[in-house]
């Protein structure tokens, strides 16, 4: 692993938790912050050149200089060889600047001295795990994670053991560590990373599996064609989505998968009624898919046919209460069928839902007005506006993370 300013944070706050006042950092590592723990060197106990170079080392890991205090306390552990908290001291320094392996031999000779040093356990750990050797940090992983109360340290032991169980071919073990991870630290930019990494990792893994021990199954022309469609080659997609359904006629999804497909796809004169057609075949095979019902919806709500998408939108409701978007076409095509009192009740359900959905409040103010609650419409449009802006900023932001860039905003055109 690269070794960068994040590292030497990790062994600047662990250091930092030492009890500077009342013996050099160099005689001692705690287990906690200075003021729950004792010295572990009285400050008489070291005097003449070891003294000095406990005070050298002090002030070198107080201003981040591990180099500087990997000498002195390089020179220290000669002089005074059977003192474990230099030892342990050492082999944080080490840690810090990626000299694994050396952090390893002092970490196991402070724990040989001195076993109840739990720093020296903690960064072993780490530094086998750092240095490539996982049979070996792996123990010292799973019952470091949940002692350990400074949250940098506890990241570290936590991502290390997610990479560990990976490199060692236990997935379950690295889900559960990435679990504790996202409950630990469910903001945090580096787990949210390796987390994304771990699940497509595994699927990847499960998708080779797949390709490779029964290529010709249904599962396998379905995986096919979701890779298809995700490179944008429709066509290829919607002829493995046949071939599962040549295996497999009632095979729940695809059928709706087709449709959305043909949709997505060039417009031609019979598109759409084929497209229909597939979503009322999907719903022969799963009557509960409020997906096909919702896009029948929508189909009718843009042929005008109100009533129609009416029944679509409320049965897509009635199957998936939590589906947003067939709230507002019910809420829309019952304003367009002149039910604007109806609408209210279903819109409103929309916002609840999904309190920063633009369209939810931009309906919900339109039926509003219909009805002549003026002030209540411009209470949503006022919220529209303001989540509308604020999707504009994430979509924005989420270029720039991506692509490095910022331009191109969202249109201020409503929807409709």
């Amino acid at each position: 692993m690269i070794i960068g300013e994040k590292w030497k944070m990790i062994g600047a706050a662990l250091l930092l938790l030492l009890d500077r006042g009342s013996a050099p950092v160099a005689a001692q590592v705690a287990g906690g912050s200075a003021s729950q723990h004792k010295p572990a060197v009285n400050p008489g106990a070291l005097s003449g050149d070891s003294a000095e170079l406990a005070a050298e080392a002090q002030s070198a890991l107080s201003k981040g200089d591990y180099g500087g205090a990997i000498t002195s306390l390089e020179r220290l552990a000669k002089l005074q060889p059977g003192m474990a908290e230099v030892h342990a001291n050492l082999a944080v320094a080490y840690y810090s600047v990626g000299r694994y392996g050396d952090a390893v031999k002092q970490g196991r000779e402070a724990l040989t001295l001195k076993p109840s040093l739990v720093h020296a356990h903690f960064f072993l750990g780490a530094s086998l795990a750092e240095g490539g050797q996982c049979k070996d940090a792996l123990p010292y992983l799973e019952k470091d994670y949940t002692r350990a109360t400074e949250p940098q340290l506890k990241r570290v032991l936590g991502t290390d053991a997610v990479r560990c169980n990976m490199v060692l071919n236990r997935p379950d073990s690295a889900v559960d560590f990435i679990r504790l991870l996202s409950r630990d630290f469910s903001d945090d930019p580096e787990v949210l990373y390796l987390s994304s990494q771990l699940y497509s990792e595994l699927s990847t893994r499960a998708s080779q599996r797949l390709l490779i021990t029964a290529p010709g199954s249904p599962q396998a022309h379905q995986l096919n064609a979701e890779v298809l469609e995700m490179q944008e080659k429709p066509n290829e997609a919607e002829e493995e989505y046949r071939k599962v359904l040549a295996l497999n006629p009632r095979a729940p999804g695809i059928h709706y998968r087709v449709g959305r497909l043909l949709l997505a796809g060039p417009r031609g004169s019979t598109t759409v009624d084929d497209a229909r057609r597939e979503f009322e075949e999907e719903l022969t095979i799963d009557p509960s898919n409020a997906a096909a019902e919702y896009e029948l919806g929508e189909m009718a709500r843009q042929a005008r046919q109100w009533d129609l998408a009416i029944e679509h939108f409320a049965r897509a409701a009635q199957l998936e209460p939590e589906f947003t978007e067939s709230f507002i076409g019910l809420g829309k095509s019952l304003v367009s069928a002149g039910r604007a009192q109806e609408a209210v009740a279903p819109l409103e359900n929309a916002v609840k839902l999904e309190p920063q959905n633009p369209n939810a409040h931009y309906q919900l103010s339109f039926a509003y007005r219909r009805l002549g609650r003026e002030q209540q419409a411009q209470a949503e449009l006022a919220a529209y506006k303001e989540t509308h802006e604020k999707s504009v900023q994430t979509q924005r932001a989420i270029r720039a993370g991506v692509l490095g860039d910022m331009s191109q905003p969202q249109s201020e055109t409503p929807p409709e």
